[in-house]
């Protein structure tokens, strides 16, 4: 099963990630680009992360998605079921926004690689 976004958790988790860094929310600003606002506004779980601001974030604190998103290991060691049984098991509307959604992934990862 896929787990939902939950902005209440991702935001406390986004705040935890700056403060064990020892950034101020406008050295965070400064570092992806997106405005103090809109920080302040994640990591109140008000504001959704879009995937741009993912991979900003994971630039900015040097940490993979699972970790922002506070989605731990073992929680996707326990599946057992590959991804590709997972995303077959969706209705295709859901298989084509999953598509759309790792290939704008793929896209972005390697304009930050580059």
């Amino acid at each position: 099963m896929l787990n939902e976004y939950d902005g209440y958790t991702v935001g406390p988790k986004l705040r935890q990630l700056r403060k064990d860094r020892k950034l101020s929310v406008y050295q965070v600003s400064e570092m992806t680009g997106l405005s103090n606002s809109s920080i302040n506004q994640m990591e109140q779980g008000g504001r959704n992360l879009s995937m741009n601001s993912l991979y900003l974030f994971m630039d900015a604190y040097k940490c993979d998605a699972n970790t922002i998103l506070d989605i731990s290991i073992e929680e996707t060691d326990k599946k057992t079921e590959s991804i590709d049984e997972l995303i077959m098991n969706l209705p295709k509307e859901k298989q084509a926004y999953l598509l759309q959604t790792f290939k704008f992934m793929i896209e972005q990862s390697s304009q930050i690689a580059s």
